[in-house]
């Protein structure tokens, strides 16, 4: 069932470039919106006549409240809530080290350790997405719909060898490191990969109240997680070779924060003369530090209320996975808009809210097991 719906009472739709979107979506009880959304399937939404988020009902919920009781509903007032994901997340997959090889109940062995892929970043990305989710998977592995373009061979060359690890994960953290952005969206009946090339625009154009093309903003600093890393490789005891790594933030002028990490699986020599494998655990260490920082490093976000002038079009001009520059009485925030919010009242109707820098806030928890399936997942891949 297709229509257009415009007398929702709040929209609400989180579109993250390299990330999970999500979408809400309130409408009165017992209206034509409400009998679309409930014998739809989802939804697809347009700015500027592009569309650019799709994606399936996964709840709705119904709500009575006394507002109005008395005047045409004795009751009061009833809404529906209907909730969603972005198209680009309606499936997820683990990645096969023979993709055409199904793993089944009775048991089956891989015929390979893994499969490896060499290509242009797009084809890479889009290769593990058709061999795993789209109409080159196994039959019962395919997602309704889904359809895989032709690459254009967009991006570095690049190089995927993963076994079990997640293709989300695995995809985004290629994309990201070739500079490029992808995402699925429904078009007609088709859900399309689309791939995208988010453009370095702290040249061009900043962001800012004084500049005349922000509405207002919301400024937020956390400080890192971890200052100070020391990491201990091989051997037990006092024989554990120990190297520490700090990394202040500038952010945080003198806070020093310590993390031990057990990492006795690098080994201080190569196991034979044969062994090909082996890091220097200095050199190993090292690697394991940077990437630690990296996750756990100050943030600063800025979420602001784009106001559109002529020459800056949101879609066009300035785009998710845009780097930009956000000027604060902080100084300048520059990084890349890894979020828009789209949101819509009657009151207020509609606003654009890019976010420039890290969109979620996780938990010191969340981020630990994070960090932890990781490295699970690494040790899988052996």
């Amino acid at each position: 069932m297709i229509g257009e719906i415009d007398d929702e009472q709040e929209l609400e739709i989180r579109d993250r470039h390299l990330g999970h979107g999500a979408w809400k979506l309130v409408v009165d009880a017992d209206t034509d919106s409400a009998a679309l959304l409930e014998e739809g399937d989802g939804i697809v939404f347009e700015v500027n006549g592009r569309t650019v988020f799709s994606g399936p009902t996964n709840r709705h919920v119904s709500e009575v409240t006394d507002d109005n009781a008395g005047t045409n509903r004795p009751g009061g007032a009833e809404t529906t809530t209907f909730t969603g994901i972005s198209d680009t997340s309606a499936f997820r997959r683990t990645i096969y080290p023979a993709p055409g090889t199904a793993i089944t109940a009775a048991g089956v062995k891989q015929p390979v350790d893994r499969t490896t892929l060499t290509a242009p970043a797009e084809t890479v990305i889009g290769t593990l997405i058709n061999q795993h989710a789209g109409p080159g998977a196994l039959v019962a592995r395919r997602h309704p719909g889904l359809i895989i373009p032709t690459s254009l061979g967009r991006g570095p060359t690049i190089t995927s060898a993963e076994r079990f690890t997640d293709l989300h994960d695995h995809t985004f953290t290629l994309a990201a490191g070739a500079h490029l952005g992808w995402r699925v969206v429904q078009h007609g009946t088709s859900l399309v990969f689309e791939v995208y090339e988010p453009r370095d625009l702290t040249g061009e154009m900043g962001f800012s109240v004084e500049l005349g093309n922000v509405a207002g903003y919301t400024y937020e600093l956390t400080p890192p997680e971890v200052t100070h890393l020391i990491i201990g490789a091989g051997g037990e005891g006092k024989d554990r070779l120990l190297f520490e790594f700090a990394q202040p933030s500038p952010l945080w002028p003198g806070l020093r924060i310590e993390e031990f990490k057990d990492s006795r699986d690098l080994a201080l020599e190569p196991s034979s003369d044969d062994d090909t494998d082996w890091v220097p655990p200095a050199t190993a260490a090292a690697q394991q530090a940077e990437e630690r920082f990296a996750e756990a490093a100050a943030v600063q976000t800025v979420a602001f209320d784009l106001l559109p002038t002529e020459g800056l079009v949101w879609g066009e001009d300035v785009d998710l996975g845009d780097r930009v520059n956000f000027d604060t009485p902080r100084g300048t925030v520059t990084d890349i808009i890894r979020e828009v919010v789209y949101q819509r009242t009657p009151a207020e109707g509609q606003q654009v809210t890019p976010i420039v820098g890290d969109t979620v806030h996780m938990p010191r928890t969340y981020r630990a097991l994070r960090r932890l399936r990781r490295e699970v997942d690494r040790l899988a891949a052996t």
